[in-house]
């Protein structure tokens, strides 16, 4: 299957705009700052913890990351195949 550029262009568009509606940037009022959709793949938190081994969590995820990306390659693959079959039908 060939990738066609508008299509791979609005997949990653919709999807950078849902990792950005989903941004959380509440580390200075005691809450964390996450980024990453569906997956957070870094998260940090300034405030006082009650559990310790939540900081383990804290930083960049590779494992998320690399989830995150699968994911978008599956979707711009997802997207550019509906625009093959829609475009073919037309």
């Amino acid at each position: 299957m060939k990738l066609k550029t508008i299509p791979t262009i609005s997949a990653i568009s919709v999807y950078l705009i849902f990792t950005l509606l989903t941004f959380e940037n509440n580390a200075n009022s005691d809450g964390f700052t996450k980024l990453g959709f569906p997956f957070s793949f870094y998260v940090y938190s300034e405030g006082k913890l009650t559990d310790p081994t939540l900081a383990y969590g804290f930083g960049f995820s590779v494992r998320h990351f690399i989830i995150d990306m699968i994911i978008l390659t599956i979707f711009v693959f997802l997207i550019n195949f509906v625009a093959n079959k829609w475009k073919k039908q037309i």
